[in-house]
């Protein structure tokens, strides 16, 4: 698993603590699990190739050949078709707060996958 430690934003944690707080579903679990080993930074001291709610970012996965561009969104924002995805999908959690050039591994519904950063886009 991930040894690295996320890194949010004080605004973002607010926003994801929040819709933990409201689902309260077991969907939620693992991105509460993430939040409570995070790093909160001020939001002018974000990295901006940090992972973050609404970042692009562009990475590979052990599952997988070519390089995915994803961006991670609230679970209402979602769309796959415009590749959106849910904060609550295991590969968002897995993302979020981490940097570009990060690589690590996480557990997956699927397994064990290698994951690596390779570009990150806040806008």
């Amino acid at each position: 698993m991930k040894l690295l430690k996320p890194i949010i934003s004080e605004s973002v944690y607010k926003i994801l603590f929040n819709l933990i707080r409201r689902k309260k579903t077991i969907e939620v679990e693992p991105l509460g699990e993430e939040l409570s080993k995070a790093k909160i930074v001020k939001d002018n001291f974000l990295d901006s190739k940090i992972v973050s709610l609404n970042s692009i970012v562009e990475f590979i996965s052990s599952s997988f050949k070519k390089p995915m561009r994803l961006q991670i969104v609230l679970p209402e924002e979602a769309d796959l078709k415009q590749k959106k995805i849910s904060i609550l999908s295991p590969i968002a959690i897995a993302l979020l707060g981490f940097r570009e050039t990060d690589h690590f591994t996480w557990k997956m519904p699927s397994g064990i996958k290698k994951l690596t950063i390779l570009k990150v886009h806040n806008y």
